[in-house]
């Protein structure tokens, strides 16, 4: 996955504020103008304008924070989310490591998508069982980090060759609210499991207003 950044990052003891936007060969480091190409866990020599020479190395953090119109979970670096506008209602977050386990945020306003779980379990799937797995849905509900509940549906399905377990689950009221979706097989990755845990452990929303 390709990855976007933008860092702010402050040389306490240079006092300088430096911004970077990606570049096909890495990062820019801009300092009153004069801009110094930089690659991550990588050392680069600068020159202040007093003369003096510094060190600079850009480091990306194992674990970061993602944060997006009220809500907000942790992530390993190796992950990126995205997120997207369906419709001017529906703002949406996927997360998917590239076994294709991972998570789907949708933030709706003026919806209530809990309503729309049974429909997105049908979605996710009617094609899986058509084609012979078996299903078998039964409630669920998780309780986030901030204290709020999420309430909805666990659906299984089964066959001889792979088995997936998808969280369908919804929080919010006619004002809007989120529809959260986990999708894991059960030949997983130890990082896949790691990297749901810690989305579900640091999950916060923020419902509309």
């Amino acid at each position: 996955m390709r990855l976007y950044s933008c860092i702010r990052v402050l040389l306490l003891g240079a006092g300088l504020l430096l911004a970077n936007a990606a570049t096909a060969g890495g990062y820019v480091l801009d300092i009153g103008g004069k801009q110094t190409e930089l690659d991550l866990d990588q050392d680069t020599q600068i020159t202040l304008d007093d003369g003096r020479q510094v060190k600079v190395r850009l480091a990306r953090k194992a674990e970061q924070t993602f944060r997006d119109r009220g809500m907000a979970f942790d992530h390993p670096a190796a992950v990126q989310p995205t997120a997207s506008d369906v419709d001017k209602r529906v703002r949406q977050i996927m997360m998917v490591s590239a076994n294709g386990n991972g998570v789907l945020v949708q933030r709706y306003e003026g919806v209530d998508p809990t309503a729309l779980v049974d429909l997105m379990v049908s979605e996710m799937t009617d094609e899986e069982v058509a084609a012979g797995y078996q299903r078998k849905i039964s409630a669920a509900s998780r309780t986030l980090a901030d204290g709020s509940e999420l309430k909805g549906k666990l659906a299984r399905t089964e066959s001889a060759g792979e088995s997936w377990d998808r969280y369908v689950l919804a929080t919010g009221s006619s004002k809007g609210g989120y529809l959260v979706i986990s999708m894991m097989e059960d030949d997983r990755e130890p990082a896949d499991v790691a990297m749901l845990q810690k989305f579900w452990k640091s999950l916060k929303l923020e419902l509309p207003k």
